[in-house]
């Protein structure tokens, strides 16, 4: 399985502070097998509710999610590697911001 360092589906804006990306996932779906390797944060915009997986698909956390709530992870738990499974009924869209 590829693993990208693509956080999202799509880079917002790039420089040398920051990457911020879109991430959408469609009920149902499991988006792009990933790698943080740098501290971030998340802003859930819409998604009730999902997993966590790893590279052979096996749940590592489940979590509900509420629009607005914003996530944190630190070094201390990095690198990381997973892919978002939507486990809900509507489309998860979560806006990552990667500090550089």
């Amino acid at each position: 399985m590829d693993v990208s360092e693509d956080l999202g589906t799509a880079l917002m804006l790039e420089n040398d502070r920051v990457r911020i990306w879109e991430h959408r996932v469609p009920a149902g779906s499991t988006g792009p097998m990933h790698l943080h390797r740098r501290p971030y944060f998340s802003v859930v915009v819409r998604g009730s509710s999902g997993d966590t997986v790893d590279a052979d698909g096996k749940a590592l956390e489940h979590f509900t999610l509420e629009p607005g709530t914003a996530l944190w992870i630190g070094s201390e738990t990095l690198p990381q590697t997973h892919a978002l499974h939507n486990t809900g009924d509507d489309e998860i869209l979560i806006v990552t911001t990667e500090l550089r």
